[in-house]
């Protein structure tokens, strides 16, 4: 059996490290009108059968150059605040691309943008990493129990802060929070 490497990861982190440096650069759309032209850009699209970028509050991007195996975005009032990509899905457990994605890719963005401001990692090469780049939150997460895949995150932090806040006002449990009552 081949061994995996960089080389053999579809898509190469090399793409993703560029594609995380557009969007660190390219700045947020303003308007409701500008996020189709935005992720034209980024080298995405509307999903088949979605209403236009401004008649919603999230949906589908489906790629026009890099595989992968979802894409989505998120507007709260009329303002992009999120989008998310998964990449390198695995079978089953034994699938280390997610786990060799991560390592890779989260090496590039330390090189290029230093120390993470948050980072975690647990049993099974499991792993999170968050950085804070011209007001973009970019957070990676690698899953590799009972399927891997890593998602790759990126939220206007003022926005997306904006957006939790109005969760929080329709007493509304955030992403991710557990109820402890």
């Amino acid at each position: 059996m081949d061994e995996m490497t960089d080389a053999t990861l579809v898509p190469s982190p090399e793409s993703v490290i560029a594609l995380i440096e557009l969007v660190t650069t390219l700045g947020w759309p303003d308007r409701d009108a500008d996020q189709g032209s935005y992720f034209r850009q980024l080298g995405f699209h509307q999903g088949e059968g979605q209403e236009g970028f401004h008649r919603g509050y999230g949906g589908e991007l489906v790629s026009t150059g890099m595989p992968v195996l979802h894409a989505s975005w998120a507007s709260h009032k009329g303002e992009l605040f999120s989008t998310n990509f998964f990449l390198y899905e695995g079978i089953n457990s034994q699938d280390k691309s997610a786990a060799l994605g991560y390592r890779s890719i989260f090496s590039r963005l330390q090189s290029v943008y230093g120390p993470p401001a948050d980072v975690t990692a647990s049993e099974f090469d499991d792993a999170s990493s968050v950085w804070e780049i011209n007001g973009t939150t970019i957070e990676m997460y690698c899953f590799t129990r009972p399927s891997p895949v890593l998602q790759l995150g990126f939220s206007h932090k003022s926005r997306n802060a904006a957006f939790e806040a109005s969760l929080t006002s329709w007493n509304l449990p955030l992403p991710g929070a557990r109820d402890r009552s």
